[in-house]
């Protein structure tokens, strides 16, 4: 009997440290999550949002200034660059306008038919030049206009974007101009102009589609056309001319990435990526004589959070198991625009990246509360379900989000890893009465509040970093996103 009870012994040897490694790694993690501080937080969202920073917009010289503050703080807490020697991926903006009313111009002629007024039209930013030819009525879906002709196409307002997508589809079909008639509300037409007359940013270099595009009032049109965009049915004989010019100019902007190498061999190759956008509006309309929006929880909270986080796991002695990326993005404010640009050119493989942690506002509102959007989605929802239980100290509830109604969803940098197949988790703690206004301050955070979800954050992303399996998306909610994303 006692010669079977030797390798019972030698069993307990083996797996006594164990228990003991794992409890030390769990003191180091609780050690190293209270560095994050709101004094801490404070300082940090002080500079973002300070009014020298004249509100960060994109593009901007300050918020070059804001991307470079980060990345000299990445470099400081030891991070890694993640774009060969440097924290900063640069990426290409293009800003285009329809260019001055001037340089527009329609006319439709034929029976009824004349110029049509300006208040009635809109030129479409990428669309340039003169054309003339046949006003020939193109449903949607990919019907293709005869060659030479001016496509008029029918357009409601759930189907407008649709439509300018199929633009190009239109010119190559053989139009020489593209008529989108809208059929919607006065100031839904009223809105499209305010959007389309401001100054647009779009990622890349743009597409210089070679031929004039607008949208036109569809109760403007002729009655005999008005007449067969509803029914299908006749407008033949109509002419149409279409004038318009667009100007562009060429920007850029910078993500700032730094990243920690993972500790274990098999699972170092794959990435939890932790990200707030440091971009907010810029100076803008005064509001009792302040013209300065500074987006202090807008997000120069998330933006702290992220230099919190770092910070904190790269104290650790022993990083987790998989490899830790920490990055502020810019021109979220303008469309997402830096996420966009990195889940099409990402430094860290999409594909081996298991979660994307966002943080975007959470600063104001509640004491106690915090929004996941996004945890019904995915096994992330039960990771950090688990992970509050395991901290109580951190006095916080998650709810789910209550404003479905607002689509914040799709409003915050996680949408565009979402698309890609990561499971994300955007917290958010709502907005508030200075949200996109000048009154976004520092002095009207608070610190306490921020610190406790930042420190559940890290608490959160160690435990995914560290668990032997990533996340896994719900059947459903995979189809709907990603690959209705696709569509």
């Amino acid at each position: 009997m006692r010669a079977r009870l030797v390798p019972a012994v030698a069993a307990l040897v083996v797996v006594a440290p164990v228990p003991e490694a794992a409890a030390q790694a769990d003191s180091a993690a609780v050690a190293a999550a209270r560095t994050i501080t709101a004094p801490d937080l404070r300082l940090r969202i002080g500079a973002l949002a300070h009014d020298s920073m004249r509100g960060r917009a994109t593009p901007s010289p300050e918020l070059d200034k804001a991307a470079r503050h980060i990345a000299r703080r990445f470099e400081e807490f030891g991070l890694r660059p993640a774009d060969g020697d440097s924290y900063l991926q640069a990426y290409p903006l293009t800003a285009s306008r329809a260019g001055t009313p001037s340089r527009q111009a329609l006319a439709i002629e034929g029976p009824g038919g004349g110029a049509i007024a300006t208040a009635d039209y809109i030129a479409v930013p990428g669309g340039r030049g003169q054309a003339s030819g046949p006003a020939v009525i193109v449903p949607g879906g990919g019907a293709e206009p005869p060659p030479g002709s001016v496509a008029l196409v029918p357009v409601t307002p759930e189907g407008l974007r649709d439509a300018l997508e199929s633009i190009r589809g239109f010119l190559d079909g053989g139009a020489v101009a593209v008529l989108l008639a809208v059929d919607g509300p006065d100031d839904y037409f009223s809105a499209i102009r305010r959007f389309y007359e401001r100054e647009r940013l779009s990622v890349g270099v743009p597409e210089e589609l070679g031929a004039p595009i607008a949208l036109v009032r569809a109760g403007a049109l002729p009655e005999a056309l008005r007449t067969a965009l509803s029914t299908g049915r006749g407008g033949n004989g109509y002419e149409a001319t279409v004038r318009t010019q667009s100007e562009f100019r060429e920007e850029r902007a910078f993500n700032t990435i730094g990243w920690i190498e993972g500790s274990d061999p098999e699972l170092r190759g794959e990435f939890v990526v932790f990200t707030a956008h440091m971009d907010h509006l810029g100076v803008g309309r005064p509001v009792d004589g302040d013209s300065i929006y500074n987006g202090a929880d807008d997000d120069a909270s998330g933006t702290a959070a992220i230099m919190e986080l770092a910070e904190a796991f790269a104290s650790l002695e022993t990083p987790p198991r998989r490899s830790l990326v920490f990055m502020t993005v810019s021109g979220e404010e303008r469309g997402l625009l830096g996420s966009a640009w990195y889940a099409e050119n990402p430094l860290f493989p999409i594909g081996a990246t298991v979660a994307n942690l966002n943080i975007d506002m959470i600063g104001r509102n509640w004491q106690d509360t915090v929004v996941a959007i996004g945890r019904n989605e995915s096994t992330l929802g039960r990771s950090l379900e688990e992970t509050l239980g395991d901290h109580p100290e951190l006095g916080l509830a998650m709810i789910d989000d209550p404003w479905p109604e607002e689509n914040f969803y799709f409003r915050s940098d996680h949408y565009n890893f979402a698309r890609k197949g990561v499971p994300v988790l955007f917290f958010f703690t709502g907005t508030h009465e200075d949200y996109h206004g000048p009154n976004d301050e520092a002095d009207r955070i608070l610190y306490d509040k921020t610190a406790r979800i930042t420190r559940l954050i890290f608490h959160l992303g160690r435990r995914i970093a560290d668990a032997d399996d990533p996340p896994e998306w719900d059947p459903a909610a995979y189809r709907r996103v990603v690959e209705g994303a696709g569509r």
